[in-house]
């Protein structure tokens, strides 16, 4: 049994919280209902400064946009805007969510596919910056500019062409090379309905080197564009800076020896453990070389040009916490140590299981009182409805005692893309409620985020 490769990394002030204000949990658990996800605001302020002091480091003019959609709480759209951020948003939904946090338009950036007249429109009436993934979109863009320009005092719309740097011909996202040379010739042709402000591109995964050549090949593609006399000076990396949840680097092979409930398999798992996360990792993106040896950094500094980022994960990190309270428990057929607990909710508030896969940091256990026999035992977690295949973890979780009725269950860091993307109303469960809290040494201040 696992004793130490899944124990999640815990911030000082979420430690802080767990331990010197646990009586606070209950309260909230109690009062509030649980699920309950817990906010921490001036920890996404945090990370901010960390990204913030790599871009200062080397001296590059910058923008960062909060990713809207790692999380749909209204506080980081707040902090955001106090921060000087910008915010990306792929919804009308997300835009109106932006605008009304006080992010100004112009620093809203519209991402996803094709995206709808109705966005579009919204997009060029407050000057936001939107990446067009397809010629189609293109066309589609300077249409809807035709038709509105008297209403937005003959504004064209200001883009980014978003790009296809890599070999993954799977990807449905951004323009191939001849793609970007015609839509190049529609930004000189049409130079008065679509400003092109430079080029982006959506890469998945964590691979640093290949976030580093991306920016390279956008610097070409903004010489070839500054060479038709178009003026770009923006080139957008994305997210995708990776977070570590563990301490360990053997958490997977750790899983080898781990039981999960029925013998599930996985499909993959997030890499749990990241010898550079964050910020560590921008600053290996900065460092990238390209075939003369020039860094990713020099590059965009030789042509005077802003980088910009969209972080959801990095920016959420150890910015929220969500607890479960326990229901009840009982043994698993034919063992000795091994557990099924009820939890109130569902798998919908921890979404990895949206993935085909499983949040594997160890929630904590909170227990009012010390059991009258512990003992060590390993506890799966089922959710509170009628489901088979309904669990929030899958995994047998070393405890150090069975939880009982009304202890809770604490899952760290689940603000980035954890606690609410899958979030519903099954069995007509309210949605969890969602509460910030704010240290004022030695004080903490909590609110109710509506």
């Amino acid at each position: 049994m696992s004793k130490e490769h899944f124990t999640a990394i815990t911030h000082p002030l979420v430690e802080q919280l767990l331990d010197t204000h646990k009586e606070k949990m209950f309260e909230w658990a109690y009062g509030l209902g649980a699920p309950l996800h817990v906010l921490f605001p001036q920890i996404f302020s945090d990370n901010v400064a960390q990204i913030t002091s790599v871009l200062k480091a080397h001296q590059l003019k910058h923008q960062i946009l909060y990713a809207k959609k790692a999380n749909k709480s209204q506080c980081f759209i707040t902090q955001s805007s106090a921060l000087g951020l910008g915010v990306d948003v792929a919804s009308i939904e997300e835009f109106e969510l932006a605008l009304a946090g006080g992010v100004c338009g112009e620093k809203i950036g519209v991402s996803g596919p094709h995206k709808s007249h109705e966005l579009l429109t919204l997009a060029i009436r407050h000057n936001a910056l939107v990446a067009i993934d397809s010629i189609n979109e293109l066309k589609s863009a300077i249409e809807i500019v035709r038709h509105t320009q008297h209403a937005t005092q003959n504004m064209p719309i200001r883009i980014l062409l978003r790009v296809h740097p890599s070999k993954d011909t799977n990807s449905r996202f951004g323009l191939v090379h001849a793609e970007i040379e015609e839509a190049l010739s529609y930004c000189v042709e049409y130079k008065n309905h679509a400003f092109l402000q430079g080029f982006s591109c959506h890469l998945s995964g964590y691979n640093t080197q290949q976030r580093g050549q991306a920016i390279h090949y956008m610097c070409d593609c903004i010489k070839r564009a500054n060479h038709l006399n178009l003026n770009a000076d923006v080139i957008n990396i994305g997210g995708g800076l990776p977070i570590s949840y563990l301490d360990s680097t053997q958490w997977q092979d750790a899983l080898d020896y781990e039981y999960f409930h029925k013998n599930r398999q996985f499909s993959g798992f997030y890499p749990y453990h990241c010898a550079q996360p964050g910020a560590d990792a921008l600053a290996q993106i900065l460092l990238t070389p390209n075939q003369a040896g020039q860094t990713a950094a020099d590059a965009i500094n030789s042509l005077s040009l802003t980088l910009m980022l969209e972080p959801g994960r990095a920016l959420l990190d150890q910015a929220g916490v969500s607890l479960f309270s326990v229901q009840g428990s009982k043994p698993l057929h034919g063992t000795s140590d091994c557990h099924i607990a009820t939890l109130s909710g569902t798998s919908l508030s921890l979404s990895e299981q949206w993935f085909n896969s499983e949040f594997l940091p160890s929630p904590r256990l909170l227990s009012k009182a010390t059991p009258s026999s512990p003992s060590p035992v390993r506890v799966a977690f089922g959710s509170a409805t009628c489901l088979e295949d309904d669990m929030i973890s899958w995994r047998y979780i070393p405890l150090p005692h069975l939880p009982t009725g009304h202890d809770l269950m604490v899952y760290i860091n689940t603000a980035g893309y954890q606690m609410d993307s899958n979030e519903s109303e099954f069995h007509s469960m309210p949605i969890p409620r969602k509460i910030t809290v704010r240290w004022d040494s030695p004080n903490i201040h909590w609110q109710l985020e509506r």
